[in-house]
């Protein structure tokens, strides 16, 4: 973490992975939070860790792997949480309003600010996304505006249009 985010909010939001599939994706998000001055990993179940093999993949990055905490369901995931947006590729449900990268940040930030706040961006696995059962757990609905023709990002793609907005 960059010496200008710790002890910030940015230390009170968490990025969650729902179900992670794959350690190279594990490995870019982790990446991608150094980049962005995020520490705060969460994995629901992935289908592989090791910490080795991501350390290997995203150089430097012991620290911030040291403090991933690997639970087994959301709602582990999300308990101190006062704020969670959840991400989607596409609008799904009706009734939902959905946010771009730039407001989220700035509502996660908001949020994260609060004395008792704790903020969670959640992604997905990999092949489906977050369902509706975990969607329903957020207080907001993120998109990243694609071409319809290629609607979904990579899992390490996706966490740095937030990270950066963060940033």
């Amino acid at each position: 973490m960059t010496e200008k985010h710790r002890g910030t909010t940015h230390d009170r939001i968490a990025l969650v992975l729902d179900h992670p599939k794959n350690l190279v994706n594990i490995a870019g998000v982790v990446r991608v939070m150094m980049n962005f001055g995020l520490s705060d990993l969460r994995l629901v179940q992935p289908d592989e860790y090791d910490e080795y093999r991501i350390g290997g993949i995203a150089h430097r990055s012991r620290e911030l792997l040291e403090g991933v905490r690997i639970v087994d369901t959301l709602d582990e995931a999300l308990a101190d949480c006062t704020w969670i947006v959840g991400t989607t590729a596409r609008a799904r449900t009706a009734g939902r309003n959905y946010m771009r990268p730039r407001e989220t940040a700035r509502e996660l930030l908001t949020r994260a600010r609060e004395p008792e706040g704790r903020a969670a961006l959640v992604f997905g696995r990999e092949d489906k996304g977050l369902d509706n059962e975990a969607l329903d757990l957020c207080q907001a609905v993120a998109i990243v505006p694609t071409a319809p023709e290629f609607p979904s990002l990579n899992l390490a793609q996706a966490s740095l249009t937030f990270a950066y907005e963060l940033f």
